[in-house]
């Protein structure tokens, strides 16, 4: 169907959409509200409850709201908060001056009274006796211990004239414990009291105020601005953006920035921590921070403090030398997990001054950890040890790498490829560096996985990176049969978690080599005869010298007798030859005469 113009139609949605909204205001009764649409408080007022400025949503705070305690605003992610010329506060907060630090003092001023009277200043409380916690005012000293003892209160007292100049407080004490000057009060005029709390006391030295705990929760996923305005008494968590610009923050520190947080920081005053710092960066959250100024003294402006430190190296078992670790400048020794991991710092309560790494203190002086650590691995071998010092990780996770050699075979050479066996063939062994360092390495090489009979037995040589060396060696087999020769690296037990990234552990084999025993008539015939002649030589010179002894001697030769009587039932044959052999030993002894 086709549709009819309205003009009145028209007419009544201008008229709408130029109609003023309903002012908006915050909840004023406890209730959890949540803004979905732009708003606008631009009406003082006072908020108690719990408000989330959802996704896509702004929220303008352009007025001064007081808050609650134990009210909130949360803003999700993708939300917006805008805090301008307006403010979030809360009076009713407990805070004090820190009096207990070096040459402490606070500066009074309760206006002209016009007359004399006494003022009075409250401590967190009683300092034990027996302390040194000296007070002052002008010519006038105190020992607070002293004076509460008798009192039985915290409370110190002093003559004061109220004519409008400055009365100067000023605290010596070795007192280490926190103490805090809650409030001053001037008394005059018959019990009239001015009554200045902790966070009214605006000059002080060396004297910072801290706040014992927030007054209402500002929750920022998204983005948090705060311009030209004051926050007072918030416990401020920033997940995303949070800026703040020539604003004041009393009693809203620390500001908590996670590891997602951006924090931009400029001609702002931040006063009243309570803890040690104004702002606290974790992990990786950046901040920018000019022209502004903290707490002060020992409270630092800002501090980045990790969740933990974790360190991942590529050596299981590697001793660890820590040196000047965080805020603390710690010192210790550690070792790494059978994978070259540990927990360096872990997120414990106590380990708070191990995890911190940067800060900016309380005289906006940027520092930052200035922590090495050594890695190192080795044995008093030939292989010696490796070691790097590294500045600390200033991250929640962490490497370090330890630069190692690596040693291979990478061929092995012999002089043939027949060899005779209980004989030794040689061979070149060369061996090739290809890690980041130098090292002198040791090889042995193997037969059928057992120690083979080389010289040297183990193979010994220095080699740098992008090195190869040539080692010679000599080879003996005493069995026959085709065999090879594996040649590897040989590293000290200290080393064998890391072997794998030293070495190859398979090693290098030669071509096979066929060891046969050696021909006897072509292996050794010259040596064979040479022995043969010279024991022929020998046995023909023994018997001469044999028969040359008895026709030497006198008369006829004995030894016919001897045989003869020896024969007599021989035949005439065997007879006649014994007289031939004597008839020639005869001849023999004429012609040795002639």
């Amino acid at each position: 169907m086709r549709s009819t113009f309205r003009p009145s139609a028209i007419f009544l949605t201008i008229l709408m959409l130029t109609m003023p909204l309903a002012a908006a205001a915050p909840p004023a009764s406890g209730e959890n509200a949540t803004i979905s649409t732009n708003e606008n408080w631009s009406d003082d007022a006072t908020m108690n409850g719990h408000v989330t400025v959802a996704n896509g949503t702004t929220l303008t705070v352009s007025a001064n709201i007081t808050m609650s305690t134990d009210s909130s605003i949360t803003v999700e992610k993708g939300g917006n908060l805008v805090i301008t010329n307006g403010g979030l506060l809360n009076n009713d907060m407990n805070s004090g001056i820190r009096v207990n630090d070096f040459l402490a003092s606070v500066t009074l001023n309760f206006g002209d009274l016009g007359q004399e009277g006494v003022i009075q200043l409250k401590l967190d409380h009683t300092i034990p006796s027996d302390t040194l916690f000296n007070i002052s005012m002008g010519n006038v000293t105190v020992n607070a211990s002293t004076s509460m003892a008798q009192s039985g209160t915290s409370i110190i007292e002093f003559d004061a004239n109220f004519s409008g100049d400055d009365l100067i407080v000023s605290f010596d004490t070795y007192y280490f414990t926190p103490t805090y000057l809650l409030w001053a009060k001037a008394i005059y005029g018959g019990g009239n009291v001015v009554t200045q709390m902790a966070q009214e006391i605006p000059n002080t030295n060396n004297a910072p105020l801290y706040w014992f705990q927030s007054s209402f929760d500002l929750i920022a996923h998204g983005s948090l601005s705060v311009t030209s305005s004051q926050v007072n008494g918030a416990n401020i968590s920033c997940h995303a953006v949070c800026n703040f610009d020539d604003a004041s923050l009393m009693g809203s520190a620390p500001i908590i920035a996670s590891t997602t947080a951006s924090v931009a920081v400029s001609d702002t005053t931040i006063s009243g921590s309570r803890s040690d710092e104004d702002i606290v960066l974790h992990d990786d959250a950046t901040i920018t921070y000019t022209n502004s100024q903290g707490t002060g003294g020992t409270t630092d402006g800002w501090i980045r403090l990790l969740s933990q430190r974790v360190i991942q190296t590529n050596i299981p078992n590697g001793s660890l030398d820590i040196t000047d670790l965080g805020y603390s400048k710690s010192d210790w020794n550690a070792l790494t997990d059978s994978s070259g991991y540990i927990v360096l710092v872990s997120d414990d309560p106590t380990t708070e001054h191990k995890r911190i790494v940067e800060w900016m203190n309380g005289s906006g002086v940027v520092k930052q950890e200035q922590s090495t650590i050594t890695l190192s691995i080795g044995s008093s071998s030939p292989w010696g040890s490796y070691a790097t010092t590294v500045d600390a990780p200033r991250a929640a996770y962490g490497t370090i790498e330890l630069l190692l050699p690596y040693v291979t075979v990478t061929s092995i050479e012999p002089e043939g490829n027949t060899a005779s066996v209980n004989r030794s063939i040689g061979a070149m062994v060369t061996v090739t560096n290809t890690g980041d360092v130098s090292t002198s390495a040791n090889f042995r090489c193997y037969v059928d996985g057992e120690d083979a009979d080389t010289q040297p037995s183990t193979l010994t040589t220095t080699v740098g990176p992008g090195e190869s060396k040539d080692i010679p060696i000599v080879w003996y087999m005493y069995d026959a049969g085709m065999q090879s020769l594996d040649c590897k690296a040989f590293l000290p037990a200290s080393f064998s978690g890391i072997s794998e990234l030293l070495t190859d552990l398979n090693g290098t084999s030669s071509d096979e080599i066929n060891w046969v025993y050696a021909d006897e008539v072509e292996g050794t015939p010259f040596i064979i005869y040479i022995v043969a002649v010279l024991a022929f030589m020998g046995l023909a010179i023994v018997i001469s010298r044999q028969n040359l002894k008895p026709s030497l001697s006198e008369g006829a030769p004995k030894i016919t007798p001897v045989i003869e009587d020896e024969l007599k039932d021989e035949t005439p044959e065997a007879k006649n030859s014994v007289y031939e052999l004597g008839d020639d030993e005869d001849e023999g002894t004429e012609e040795s005469e002639s």
